[in-house]
């Protein structure tokens, strides 16, 4: 049986897979291979929910692949959250050579949050896939998240250079108002892990 996935752009999430889904969108793949026409053609859709008929795989094969990962840390019921862009995120960055991705996840969280004595608490990882421009060229970023806890003493800081202007340990009871107009990959994590 073939997969499904959810593949993030800035504001619309894309189903990749073998089945449609309700209130999405069908758009082809005829222009996949001059991506910046098939960029330009999902973005003009009205709807943020869009739908690709074709495996995934084939679909991965047709940009050039990032591989980043990252944390979702949590203290006292509370998500390590950082402020980019006019937008709360979570942290993460890109996998460097010769790293394995819960290296890049640990040593990103601390490179953008501060002094932080990180423990990974799940081996099982979560993956996300975000379409976007970089240097004119449409590509395909796989994040691979880490679940992780902190002792407690901590020193939050922000990473001032990569454009963190603000680190934060936020209530779950309050992440939802935070996010709601913050990207869709991040609001799409943090349903998913506030299901466990």
């Amino acid at each position: 049986m073939a997969q499904n996935y959810i593949v993030f752009t800035e504001k619309k999430k894309l189903f990749v897979g073998s089945y449609e889904h309700q209130d999405c969108e069908i758009v082809t793949s005829d222009s996949l291979n001059s991506s910046k026409k098939w960029w330009k053609s999902i973005h003009d859709q009205a709807n943020s929910q869009l739908y690709l008929n074709i495996n995934f795989e084939d679909f991965k094969s047709r940009f050039k692949l990032i591989r980043a990962a990252g944390g979702i840390v949590v203290h006292e019921n509370k998500l390590l959250m950082i402020y980019r862009n006019t937008c709360w995120d979570l942290p993460k960055g890109w996998i460097e050579a010769g790293e394995f991705p819960m290296q890049a996840a640990l040593r990103e969280v601390t490179e953008e949050c501060g002094q932080l004595a990180l423990t990974v608490d799940s081996l099982i990882p979560i993956i996300t896939y975000h379409l976007y421009v970089l240097k004119g060229e449409v590509v395909l970023k796989e994040t691979t998240w880490f679940t992780m806890s902190v002792d407690s003493g901590f020193t939050l800081t922000p990473q001032r250079k990569e454009g963190i202007t603000q680190v934060d340990f936020v209530d779950f009871s309050e992440v939802k108002q935070l996010i709601k107009d913050s990207y869709p990959m991040i609001q799409w994590i943090v349903q998913e892990i506030q299901k466990n």
